[in-house]
């Protein structure tokens, strides 16, 4: 009786510890994209106010740190939300739908 106690113990406890290390990916991530946005936000408006008014000389090159930034965003949402966790989530699923 002890023993099966301490297994349902100690399996949600280890259900706590994994969602525990969920919420830091995902919170790591949103605080990734709040980052990217506020910075950018800053770029865009420092180009638009600091070129002459009427004619715009932004250029691509100026955008690079944008671009690659994104780039590596969505790459962080890709193992935050699509990570190994999905992949457990489609087998089960493809194999109840198997049943």
């Amino acid at each position: 009786m002890e023993n099966r106690k301490l297994e349902n113990n100690s399996d949600e406890k280890l259900r706590y510890l994994n969602a525990q290390k969920r919420v830091r990916e995902i919170r790591g991530f949103y605080a990734h994209l709040i980052a990217y946005v506020a910075v950018n936000v800053v770029v865009i408006i420092f180009n638009i106010l600091y070129h002459e008014l009427g004619y715009m000389r932004i250029k691509v090159n100026q955008f690079y740190s944008l671009i690659i930034w994104g780039i590596l965003i969505m790459i962080h949402a890709g193992f935050v939300f699509l990570g190994k966790e999905w992949e457990e989530r489609k087998i089960r699923k493809l194999m109840d739908k198997e049943k």
